[in-house]
């Protein structure tokens, strides 16, 4: 079994909390929570809803 790590962090866009699951060996990303996708999908959802709540004003 390979050793492994987590590792967490903040997101300076979006202050979430991001998790990486790490291989100690190789430094690699095993898994990230949330995906990046996943933040990058949130991060335009945000500024959609601003342009639409700065229509309806």
């Amino acid at each position: 079994m390979r050793p492994r790590g987590l590792e967490f962090d903040i997101s300076e866009q979006s202050a979430r909390i991001i998790t990486r699951v790490i291989d100690r060996e190789t430094g690699d990303v095993i898994r990230q929570i949330p995906a990046e996708e996943a933040l990058l999908l949130a991060e335009r959802l945000e500024e959609l809803q601003g342009k639409l709540i700065s229509l309806k004003a």
